[in-house]
């Protein structure tokens, strides 16, 4: 989840032209809908393309899963159990 978690901060700066910090400065626990980077729904909607397009995966699915933005981390496991999904449905 380690990979995952800095693939998803480089994902979020390059994704949202942040100028001010670097992948390195977002900790694991940095919020994403109600912290300091303020995502607004256009903001998010742009992430999980980027994020469907650079892992490969159908981040979302249905009804839109508030927890897991909540954090930096908890995005990276949902990723992480989407790509395990996309790997036991090829098998």
């Amino acid at each position: 989840m380690e990979n995952t978690a800095l693939q998803l901060k480089q994902i979020v700066i390059s994704g949202l032209r942040i100028k001010d910090r670097t992948a390195a400065d977002l900790p694991d626990d940095q919020a994403l809908l109600d912290g300091d980077i303020e995502l607004d729904s256009i903001d998010v909607l742009q992430l999980i393309l980027e994020i469907e397009r650079h892992f490969g995966i159908k981040l979302v699915e249905g009804e839109f899963d508030r927890n897991a933005w909540r954090t930096i981390a908890t995005l990276a496991a949902a990723v992480d159990a989407k790509i395990a999904e996309k790997i036991a449905a090829q098998r």
